[in-house]
């Protein structure tokens, strides 16, 4: 039993004429003749009622009862055509902190589109912790996240680091080495960049001070800088985008900065093996990414000195 036998018996049973299937499967009549009759031999039953001179056709009963199994069958065989043209398509699913999905990596993931059209990407955003456990569950392939936390199943990779800086209104009073003394934290923007940056922080203004706002994402920090002498700690990568979205804003360098941003790269011990090629592709374009893209620094082992 072939698809050329189902889908002609098919076609009679649509047409209910044997000339008509014929003309619409581009066969001839004879043809369609030949297989109705190979699949009758093959079920072991007629299908059709045959009647000299008479141009419609008759469904046996068991004709009738074999059009649903026909149409399952036909199906089925169409979903496997399909299939095999998805055989070399996979998924890779990323989980990322913010910072990452919504600035650093879109002109890598966007060159990933336009260069690997079976490699397909789904992308989330989730806080850090969340991140380790989509990795470790295998819920994500790929994590990237800016905390280091022990996990058995999880290997855990620097990848590149981001100097941080002074963000602000172009127009307010602030200028290049600025000290951390010189900035009052009631015109704090506060984005808590992680534990490292916190101490630092810490070491800065005193905890009991409360910043003027505080905010999670990088896209919510740049709408409260609009405000002269309002200021925030961002890396570049997050205030390059939020330059673009607002030319007002602008940079600058601290006398005292935060230690460099430090990005992992996160991956389950044992990874799905049809996906390894896949992720090596896009280690690759990180690596080329890191080693092209100016706010970012390509990783070096001294970054990680007294962590």
């Amino acid at each position: 039993m072939t698809y050329e036998h189902i889908a002609t018996f098919l076609s009679v049973v649509t047409y209910n004429n044997i000339s008509a299937a014929a003309r619409n499967l581009y066969v001839s009549q004879s043809t369609v003749s030949t297989r109705i009759r190979q699949l009758e031999e093959e079920l072991g039953a007629p299908l059709l009622i045959r009647h000299k001179g008479i141009r419609t056709v008759e469904l046996t009963a068991y004709g009738k009862a074999f059009i649903p199994i026909a149409n399952q069958w036909a199906s089925l065989w169409k979903n496997t055509q399909h299939i095999k043209t998805l055989e070399d398509v996979v998924q890779l699913r990323i989980a990322s902190i913010d910072a990452v999905n919504n600035y650093t990596f879109i002109p890598l993931f966007q060159k990933h589109l336009k260069d690997h059209s079976k490699i397909k990407l789904s992308i989330n955003t989730h806080h850090s912790n969340e991140i380790y456990s989509l990795v470790e569950n295998r819920a994500a392939d790929i994590g990237f996240v800016f905390s280091r936390i022990t996990y058995p199943d999880i290997i855990v990779s620097p990848i590149y680091r981001e100097l941080m800086y002074l963000i602000c209104h172009k127009d307010s009073d602030y200028h290049d080495d600025l000290s951390c003394h010189d900035l009052d934290v009631s015109h704090e923007v506060y984005l808590n960049w992680g534990v490292d940056y916190q101490q630092w922080h810490d070491m800065h203004w005193s905890p009991e001070l409360y910043p003027l706002i505080t905010v999670n994402t990088g896209s919510m920090l740049q709408r409260y800088l609009t405000v002269l002498n309002r200021w925030s700690i961002a890396p570049m990568s997050v205030i390059e985008g939020a330059i673009r979205n607002n030319p007002h804003l602008t940079y600058y360098t601290l006398h005292e900065p935060p230690a460099p941003r430090i990005c992992y790269e996160i991956k389950n011990r044992y990874p799905n093996a049809s996906l390894s090629q896949a992720i090596e592709i896009l280690d690759e374009e990180i690596r080329d990414f890191i080693d092209h893209d100016q706010s970012i620094c390509t990783f070096e082992e001294w970054m990680l000195q007294g962590q």
